[in-house]
Parts: C-alpha cells; sequence; structure tokens
C-alpha cells in the first residue's frame, strides 16, 4: 500500500435489495510496501430473521468473532508470519471505504480471509482475499449496528454474518458466545444480561460497568466489571464512570463472586485481561487502577486468592496505563506483560516481568500512541510474531499515528524490528486473523478512509 491514499467521497452505495459481488479492476505494484489501490462499490450488510439456535450440521459449528482478539481480552495472537512473506516486502492490499472507519474485524474461510468494516454511521461491508488474490467485495448478512457498535461475526465453513445482537444491548459493550447457544451481554441498563437459546432472559443481582467488555473464562463463565462510581472523573475511556470490583459469574446457576475489589481506588478500563501470569496454571486478571494521583498494575487471581502482583505506581497527571497483552514477550521467551505507560501522548511501551509479588519493568522504547483520549477503542495494539522469527512483538501506532511497528523485547532491550506506513491516520482497531495453516493477516483502517492489509 502507498502512503497519502486519497479518500474516495461520494462512493455510490448501491440499495439493501441490489446485492451482487463485483469483481475489481486491480494492478500490481512490487516492492516494500507497494500498494494495490481498489476503488470498489461498497456493499452494505442487509437485514436477514434472527439466526435459529440450531446449525446446519453439514457446515459445522459456528465459531464467534469480534475485534476483542481473544475472549478473554489477551491481544495475543497465535501462529507466525503472514501467507506472502515479510511484512517490509510483501505488496499490501488498500480499499477505498468511502467514509471514516470505526472498526475491522477479520476471520479465516475455506475460501479465503474475510474481512469487515464498520463506518461511523453503522454501515458494514465485507471483502474476501484468497491467499495471493484480490479483494472481492461479498455480502455480509446481518443488518447495520449501531454508529460505533463493534461488530461480531458469525462463522460457519465459507458462512459469513454478522452475529445477532439482542435489542436491549448495549452499543458499546460485545457480546460472549457460550454453551447451549447462549449470549451474555451487557444490556442499556448497565445490567450483565444472559440470553437462552430458546429466547428466555436471565440476570444476576449486579450492577456493572456500562461498557464493560465481557471476558469469557470457560464455556460456562464470564468476567465483569461492575460496580461503577464516578468518584474520580477521569473521561480517559469515554465517560467518568470506573469500575471497583472484579466480577465471576457462572452462567446457568446466577452464582456471583467478587474476585477483587478496588476498595476507595477505581478499575480504570473496560476490557481486563485474563491469563496465567505467575504460570501456576490458574487464570490471573490483569488491571489497570488509580486515583486521583497515581496508577498502577494489579494482578488478582481469578479463583478469589487474592492479589498476586502489583507494580509501582506512576503519575496518574500525565495519563493512564494501556494493557496490551501478556504472554511469552521476554528475551528468553518468558511471560511478560506489555503496556503503554500515557498512551494518549508521548507513549511508552513497557515489558513487565513478575518478580515474585512485584512487577518490575524489564524494558522500555518510547514514541507510540496506541489510543486516543476518551475513545472506547483499546485494541490499537496486539502482540503477535508477524515476521516469523519465532519471538512475539508487540504491534502498535507510532506517534503521528501514520504508522504500525513491531516491537520486540529481546537481550538488548526494547527494539523496533519493523515499521510500516498506514497510508493515513489510524482510525481503527489494528486486526489480526490467524488461518488454520498458522500464518496471520494484519488489517487496520485510517481517517482518510483507506483500509490496509498486509497478506
Amino acid at each position: 500500500m502507498t502512503n497519502g491514499i486519497p479518500r474516495q467521497a461520494g462512493i455510490p452505495r448501491r440499495p439493501l435489495a441490489a446485492l451482487g459481488v463485483l469483481a475489481l479492476a486491480i494492478s500490481s505494484a512490487c516492492g516494500s510496501d507497494s500498494a494495490t489501490l481498489t476503488t470498489p462499490t461498497a456493499i452494505p450488510a442487509v437485514s436477514q430473521p434472527p439466526a435459529t439456535a440450531t446449525s446446519p450440521p453439514d457446515r459445522g459449528p459456528v465459531t464467534y468473532v469480534d475485534p476483542v482478539f481473544q475472549p478473554n481480552g489477551n491481544r495475543l495472537a497465535g501462529g507466525a508470519g503472514l501467507g506472502t512473506g515479510f511484512i517490509q516486502q510483501i505488496t499490501t492490499k488498500d480499499i477505498n471505504l468511502g467514509d471514516i472507519p470505526t472498526w475491522v474485524t477479520g476471520t479465516s474461510t475455506p475460501d479465503g480471509d474475510v474481512w469487515v468494516v464498520t463506518l461511523a454511521d453503522g454501515t458494514v461491508y465485507g471483502y474476501q482475499i484468497p491467499i495471493g488474490g484480490q479483494p472481492v467485495p461479498i455480502e455480509i448478512s446481518g443488518g447495520r449496528l449501531a454508529p460505533g457498535q463493534p461488530p461480531v461475526l458469525a462463522v460457519q465453513g465459507n458462512s459469513v454474518r454478522l452475529a445477532t445482537t439482542p435489542a436491549n444491548a448495549s452499543p458499546n459493550s460485545v457480546p460472549v458466545y457460550l454453551t447451549g447457544n447462549r449470549a451474555a451481554y451487557v444490556d442499556n441498563l448497565q445490567r450483565l444480561t444472559v440470553l437462552e437459546s430458546d429466547g428466555t432472559l436471565w440476570r444476576p443481582d449486579l450492577k456493572v460497568l456500562p461498557d464493560t467488555r465481557v471476558i469469557q473464562i470457560s464455556p460456562e463463565k464470564v468476567l465483569v466489571l461492575a460496580g461503577p462510581t464516578d468518584r474520580f472523573p477521569h473521561s480517559a475511556l469515554g465517560d467518568n464512570l470506573e469500575a471497583t470490583s472484579v466480577v465471576v459469574v457462572t452462567v446457568g446457576v446466577n452464582e456471583v463472586e467478587t474476585v477483587y475489589r478496588s476498595e476507595d481506588d477505581v478499575i480504570e478500563s473496560i476490557a481486563p485481561l485474563l491469563a496465567d501470569v505467575d504460570g501456576d496454571g490458574i487464570h490471573d486478571v490483569v488491571l489497570t487502577v488509580s486515583n486521583d494521583r497515581e496508577v498502577w498494575i494489579v494482578v488478582a487471581s481469578s479463583t478469589g486468592g487474592g492479589v498476586v502482583a502489583i507494580s509501582d505506581p506512576v503519575d496518574r497527571l500525565l495519563g493512564w496505563r494501556h494493557l496490551i497483552a501478556v504472554g511469552p514477550l521476554g528475551p528468553t521467551g518468558q511471560t511478560e506483560i506489555a503496556e503503554v505507560l500515557y498512551p494518549d501522548a508521548q507513549g511508552s511501551l513497557r515489558f513487565l516481568s513478575l518478580s515474585g509479588s512485584y512487577l518490575g519493568v524489564a524494558a522500555v522504547r518510547t514514541g507510540y500512541r496506541s489510543h486516543e483520549f476518551g475513545a472506547r477503542n483499546l485494541e490499537q495494539a496486539v502482540a503477535a510474531d508477524v515476521d516469523r522469527d519465532g519471538r512475539v512483538e508487540v504491534i502498535l501506532p507510532t506517534l503521528n499515528r501514520q504508522h504500525i511497528a513491531g516491537v520486540r523485547h529481546g537481550p538488548d532491550g526494547a527494539v523496533d524490528m519493523w515499521s510500516r506506513p498506514l497510508g493515513g491516520t489510524l482510525a481503527t482497531n489494528i486486526a489480526v486473523l490467524t488461518r488454520p495453516d498458522g500464518t496471520l493477516s494484519v488489517a487496520a483502517a485510517t481517517v482518510e478512509g483507506s483500509l490496509r492489509i498486509w497478506q
């Protein structure tokens, strides 16, 4: 893809009833980040009847994909390497969207990669790209979304559609799908709600953060941030509400267990990470905790065993701490936590390692901005082995938000392994899909209205 892709204003929209697949006229280019520029007629999603609870047996089970990379909230991709080469050498794919995008979600199907983009008004576009092939617009059924709502895809063989979203779901929260065709989500009255396959609803006696992400612990258990308060008007994540507790809910039996309380402080996040930080085989919850003076990282046991580890605090007046991923990020593959300190300004990517009950800073590299102040989009960074060197790097926007960089914690500290232009200023999450063969694809879209794909 090339820099400075012009925004295509006024691309004609097809009416909802007139759907089809439009072959793209594309000219290929060679060299580093040379672009394939396409100007397709965008095909919005169309309305479909609600999905039935029983899946057609010949297509296999339904899987669900959303912009939060893992159901456990950990932005850590499996697999390694792109499908067609090294990220600095491949020819990228650019698609002009004609408007400002908000979210990108991708999945792999037997017929090729499918990327779904939502625009600021809730319009949904879909594109299919076989490995080494060119993007073709495809129909993504399921209707349009509320403005700003993240798309959740229901994938079944070659079929990709928008998952049916309950009518009373909050547009700021992403449903998760559990055993028995249940959907767990936050409704528009700040309640955790479970929709059973027969259409019945049940809710625990619990007030949750209205924009909390529902994190899946197991097929029967979810984790949410609860006890909202406005005691500190931080507003970094869209409003003045912050959570004060972490709650595990066992679906079907209405069992609620509080596994962490912030007491006089607040949990400054909407999407906690669930991962085994200390290697004891038990999931831990990784949180950003703050007050009006300081902000720090807390690791708490998801089973109610208390605080596992805590970091040093930093000055909250300068900004907050954006948790990215937990995984084999250390120089020898040891488990570390990646965060961006002060992600709304002159952010620093930091790798934290555990020593006893203390989280210490193992490596730092400055010059990244992984969040826009006031946005609920916390998905503008992800960890993956994109360059196929056997080591996971953190992928995040540079300070001007016009490049993405892959940063690795190596023997000599945190270093940029690669940096690629976006062709504009980042507007969406950075999306990664993993194919059945273990190869990856990366996509992001810009304020200028272009979707860029590294395949």
